[in-house]
């Protein structure tokens, strides 16, 4: 009884994006997880009221690097810092909060400003060890206004996070890319998109943002926009494997199954190391029963992510089908255990330590389990039925059988059969 189906397993058919640099930084963090750095209340409006007399701005956001905080000296050493720097060139710099503050360098662009946050920050690291990092935007830029801009600034400084400490970051469509996938983390897909599309003004041609608008159009239900975005990357990159890949969920979402397959198997050829097309594949052919096929997928996948508990439950499952029993218990338990869960996998688990002739009750409480985790799996109800069947326990396996049946599994005629068994004098009177 391994013939595989649908569970309660979470819903592998999501889209790749790429929000930022995935590499740790120098200090070997990764920042995906980073809040953003904002100021929690608008910007002061006697800091604002100047800006409208200025036509070219280069703007600052500083901030302390974690883990540092800014107490009272730390913070008068920057005061004193910033207001030497702001002497010399003109500038004048604020203090806004959460540890955050501003610099504003008039008749000065963003590549102008950047160099001088590097110089700034070369004198700040001569005379401390706290390190700063900076983020920096201009005015005029787009269609942005002055506020507007001072705040891409902050945005820039999100995107430096990435880069470990002490790093200065121009604001740019990659920045943007960050603050939309904040928004969409924190469940605001309008603002996420939003951002998306800016981003797309500043760099029309970085498929990395694409893939992003495309996979949060399509949470939003709009597939058409998100099949032109994913359509426009491969466009501009007809060897991007993310848009491929995303291009064959919303196949599958679609109902083509056989056009996704076939995209994912191109994502797959231009890039062995992506995880997520060889999950689809190996998914699609163990639901086929394809199991040879559908091993040699996941065997790839699993190599490559294995804390993912579906890919080891999807080849738990091939193995058990092609009577790799041991190899098969290996992978489902290691599928349990990253994700206590996984129906199919308890399921499966019952099946091979009752083969094994473990304790039933082991056996029978596996797959309690996983129609507990999963009450509309009909074949989980269906095996579960046949363990109390083989050890005799015929009220509970005939209750198993109808609710396997209700839920559209064939059940042969085991139904009457224990009905029967039920009738006789012998089982009145073991039952009563």
């Amino acid at each position: 009884m391994a013939i595989p189906t649908r569970s309660n397993q979470p819903d592998d058919r999501s889209f790749l994006r790429t929000g930022a640099p995935d590499t740790p930084g120098a200090d070997g963090e990764n920042h995906n997880d980073q809040s953003p750095i904002r100021p929690s209340a608008p910007l002061d409006p006697e800091w604002i009221a100047p800006l409208a007399a200025l036509d070219r701005i280069g703007m600052w956001a500083i901030h302390l690097d974690p883990p540092t905080t800014a107490g009272v000296s730390l913070h008068k050493a920057l005061a004193k810092s910033l207001s030497q720097f702001a002497l010399t060139y003109n500038g004048r710099w604020f203090q806004w909060d959460n540890g955050l503050y501003g610099c504003l360098l008039p008749d000065t662009d963003a590549a102008a400003s950047a160099a001088l946050a590097r110089q700034f920050l070369s004198s700040w690291s001569d005379q401390r060890v706290e390190s700063l990092s900076i983020g920096v935007s201009q005015f005029p830029l787009l269609d942005f206004d002055r506020e507007t801009c001072l705040f891409n600034a902050c945005k820039a400084l999100d995107h430096a996070a990435f880069f470990g400490p002490a790093s200065v970051v121009i604001f740019d469509a990659v920045s943007l890319n960050i603050s939309g996938d904040h928004y969409f983390q924190s469940g605001q897909p309008a603002d996420a998109i939003a951002e998306y599309r800016d981003a797309l003004r500043l760099d029309p041609n970085d498929v990395n943002v694409l893939n992003s608008l495309g996979g949060c159009l399509a949470q939003m239900e709009d597939r058409t926009g998100a099949r032109e975005a994913f359509a426009t990357a491969l466009q501009i990159d007809p060897r991007e494997p993310m848009a491929l890949y995303n291009l064959g969920v919303l196949d599958l979402l679609d109902g083509q199954p056989e056009a996704a397959m076939d995209k994912f198997r191109q994502a797959h050829a231009l890039d062995a190391a992506l995880f997520e097309p060889l999950l689809q594949l190996g998914k699609w052919f163990t639901e086929q029963q394809a199991y040879d096929e559908a091993c040699r997928y996941l065997e790839k996948a699993v190599v490559l992510q294995p804390e993912r508990a579906a890919v080891h439950s999807l080849l738990g499952q091939c193995l058990a089908a092609r009577g790799h029993d041991r190899e098969a218990i290996m992978a489902c338990k290691k599928a349990v255990k990253l994700n206590p869960n996984d129906a199919a996998a308890f399921s499966q688990l019952g099946m091979l330590y009752d083969a094994k002739g473990e304790n039933p009750d082991i056996c029978i409480t596996f797959c309690r389990q996983s129609v507990t985790l999963c009450p509309d799996n009909s074949l989980f109800h269906l095996r579960l039925a046949a363990l109390y069947h083989k050890h005799h326990h015929l009220e509970d396996a005939l209750a198993a059988y109808q609710t396997a049946a209700e839920l559209g599994a064939d059940t042969g005629n085991r139904i009457t059969e224990i009905q029967e068994q039920l009738a006789t004098p012998d089982a009145r009177q073991r039952y009563a």
